[in-house]
């Protein structure tokens, strides 16, 4: 419950910073979409109305906020997919918290259609060898134990690449969030 409480207080200040970045990065999406760590469905406001989307969730708190969208469908227990079943998968603020983004990582492809989209917004490590990234290393324990076992120090653009994704673009960007502050946003596709 503490984290869904953290989540949709954080959403209030963190959602205005991207909104445009999202709406963009979501416009041109179609078919069957699947979205990871679907919080409490916030990012269902910029998705165009001829997508199908595939919500997981296991958060209860969160998901029970979720407006399924007419046709779409919500997951609470562990989510697999069929191989090649989506045309794109969304990730936004997710890839920090799961215990194993390579696994993850490796579901999210094995589920997408060949030359399928990968999109992505997530809060990343800092550059090697800044003070920011040196404070991500020292807070993280207390961090990932406040936070729902986010990772701000994680390289999140390696982990994607290593999946065997290829990225076609990436951008970086900073956000004044202390140790939340460096943010990725980008497409990936399957190969």
């Amino acid at each position: 419950m503490w984290f869904a409480w953290l989540m949709r207080w954080a959403s209030r200040f963190h959602e205005p910073m991207v909104a445009d970045r999202k709406r963009s990065l979501f416009a041109s999406l179609s078919g069957m979409v699947l979205e990871i760590g679907a919080g409490h469905g916030v990012n269902l406001q910029y998705l165009p109305p001829e997508v199908r989307w595939t919500g997981y969730e296991p958060n209860r708190y969160l998901a029970a906020e979720i407006v399924v969208p007419e046709g779409g469908e919500l997951v609470v227990d562990a989510y697999h997919g069929q191989p090649g079943e989506f045309d794109a998968v969304i990730c936004s603020l997710v890839l920090c918290s799961v215990k194993d983004p390579a696994q993850v990582l490796a579901g999210l492809y094995r589920c997408l259609k060949p030359g399928g989209r990968f999109l992505f917004l997530e809060h990343v490590a800092a550059d090697r060898g800044s003070r920011l990234r040196a404070a991500q290393e020292r807070w993280l324990p207390i961090w990932r134990c406040c936070a729902g076992g986010c990772h701000p120090n994680r390289e999140t653009a390696r982990l994607i690449a290593e999946a065997g994704f290829d990225i076609k673009w990436s951008e970086r960007f900073d956000l004044p969030l202390g140790l939340a502050g460096p943010h990725l946003i980008g497409e990936a596709l399957r190969r």
